[in-house]
């Protein structure tokens, strides 16, 4: 928790300072997207522990296999587990998709989440971490693909690499630090700054022997400041 004014606006500003070194290095922006809300919340699912590139074949195998949303909502497990078999974990995954579309159904009469075009992001946050297995990162990923809202965030790569920047603090989890970085980053830059952050921890900060000399972000880094000043010690 960032309780001292002088320390909130140093870390304000060098959020600002990360998002314009990222976004000239990077200059990642929200693609278009003509997923619906609930379409992108199973996309979201999917993407879970895999890689984009076999999370979105599984995304379009299950869309090939089932014509609609209650088809899937219907459908024996065994059967969705088989055609999101490529994007990993497909029985936990298959099991979490059915869950969600047969609670939505129960509670609202059908498989839509549109209405949620019309909530503050509070509250639309709310209802998708309701449903079953949605945290809070899936949410804020589904309403900032789907709907544009101006949220940031946080997964494995944007909290390992805010952490070591020092915008957060080195202890904090995913979704503390998803209320703290969303403090410091404006919301208009708030999307960007996920999906450049997004991209330095899968292509640079990697957990393991990150590539801090090709780092557009190093020089306000703390983890490659204190590094370079053990080195040279």
């Amino acid at each position: 928790m960032l309780t001292q004014s002088p320390e909130l606006e140093y870390r304000k500003e060098k959020a600002l300072e990360v998002d314009r070194r990222l976004a000239a290095a990077f200059g990642l922006t929200l693609p278009d997207n003509d997923r619906d809300i609930t379409h992108e919340l199973i996309h979201a699912v999917l993407s879970q522990n895999t890689h984009r590139r076999n999370y979105n074949l599984a995304y379009q195998r299950l869309t090939d296999t089932f014509p609609d949303l209650a088809a899937i909502a219907g459908a024996p497990l065994t059967k969705i587990e088989l055609a999101i078999r490529p994007g990993g974990l497909s029985n936990q995954k298959s099991r979490a998709i059915k869950e969600i579309l047969i609670s939505l159904a129960a509670e609202r009469g059908d498989y839509s989440l549109e209405f949620l075009r019309k909530k503050t992001v509070p509250e639309a946050r709310e209802f998708l971490t309701s449903l079953p297995g949605v945290g809070p990162k899936t949410a804020s990923v589904v309403l900032m693909f789907a709907d544009g809202r101006k949220v940031l965030p946080v997964d494995t790569h944007v909290l390992r690499t805010s952490r070591r920047l020092g915008l957060v603090d080195v202890k904090t989890g995913a979704e503390k630090a998803q209320d703290v970085l969303e403090a410091l980053v404006p919301p208009a830059k708030r999307p960007r700054m996920h999906l450049n952050l997004v991209h330095l921890g899968r292509e640079i900060c990697h957990a393991r022997a990150p590539r801090c000399e090709l780092c557009p972000v190093n020089p306000v880094c703390d983890y490659f400041q204190s590094t370079r000043h053990h080195t040279e010690a």
